[in-house]
């Protein structure tokens, strides 16, 4: 009988051992997903306000620059998930920075003496870079 009552003690802690673990995984996933979802629709609303960055004058390019320095914190915190952003606008955003937004940031640096000026931004940039080689 005390056979009978360890064996059902240590089923009883392995079945627990086993919903904690199955809890995390489900948790983790339903984190991971809810990460995707925002960074979809964080970047499709940068991408809808900006859908074309060749016409747009100093003052627009700062308030695109703004919003983007914004999103690029959440990507490189992982609060945003960068293989989205990398697969919906990795290169138009690498584009958009080798055609004209690294120099404009290096311009504004100068004016401004700021060299931190965009560093996230420019810190999701060269993670983009590096996941497309």
């Amino acid at each position: 009988m005390e056979l009978i009552k360890d064996i059902c003690e240590i089923t009883g802690g392995i079945s627990a051992a086993c919903a904690i673990i199955i809890s995390i995984i489900v948790y983790w996933h339903g984190v991971s997903k809810e990460r995707k979802i925002n960074t979809i629709k964080e970047l499709s609303t940068i991408r809808k306000k900006y859908f074309n960055t060749k016409g747009l004058d100093n003052k627009e390019k700062l308030k695109f620059l703004n919003e983007l320095e914004f999103f690029a914190t959440g990507i490189n915190e992982r609060i945003y998930d960068i293989r989205i952003a990398r697969k919906m606008s990795g290169s138009r955003l690498i584009k958009q920075y080798d055609n004209w937004a690294a120099d404009f940031i290096l311009e504004r640096k100068k004016k401004y003496g700021k060299d931190t000026a965009y560093s996230e931004y420019e810190k999701m940039i060269q993670s983009l870079k590096q996941i497309k080689k």
